[in-house]
């Protein structure tokens, strides 16, 4: 059951990503779209992402829409629960202070939400960088394929009116 959630998930985000590839954009926007995405999606904005998105739409015609949106699905709630936990740990790992190490009172809750937003920040940077590079390599990969196939329709176009 879980496996063909993700998988649906895949299948979709894979689906959106082609459609954003298909649009007028550089693969560098596209890519560059698509990492904002991921990064606000990372955070523990709780849902608040989504209008900051709408409004980067409306404010650049450089932000791919599509791909920035599609963020949501490779960030989706199924792989938000581990991330708090990678977020605590990696946060935790900066300011070298243990779970343990903490007492449970108000500056400890600070504590403890300072060390799981700085680590959301540092993951969220490493997956925006990562996500980058996937998506500017399948979007050049993407542009690359339909050039080939207009240039072999056009070849085929010229080969058949010369031979008129």
């Amino acid at each position: 059951m879980r496996r063909g959630r993700v998988g649906t998930y895949w299948t979709k985000a894979r689906a959106e990503l082609r459609r954003a590839f298909a649009e007028q954009h550089t693969p560098h926007e596209v890519a560059g779209s698509f990492a904002i995405g991921v990064f606000v999606t990372t955070l523990p904005t709780g849902g608040l992402g989504l209008g900051l998105f709408w409004l980067l739409t409306r404010l650049s015609a450089r932000i791919n829409s599509i791909a920035i949106f599609s963020s949501v699905l490779v960030i989706n709630p199924l792989v938000k629960a581990p991330m708090y936990i990678a977020a605590f740990w990696i946060g935790s790992l900066m300011f070298g202070r243990s779970a343990t190490s903490i007492e449970a009172s108000a500056e400890g809750a600070v504590s403890v939400a300072v060390m799981t937003v700085s680590g959301f920040v540092v993951f969220g940077i490493a997956v925006a960088i990562v996500g980058y590079a996937i998506v500017y390599a399948m979007t050049r990969a993407y542009q690359a394929r339909e050039l080939d196939i207009v240039d072999e329709l056009v070849d085929d176009e010229l080969l058949a009116e010369r031979d008129r």
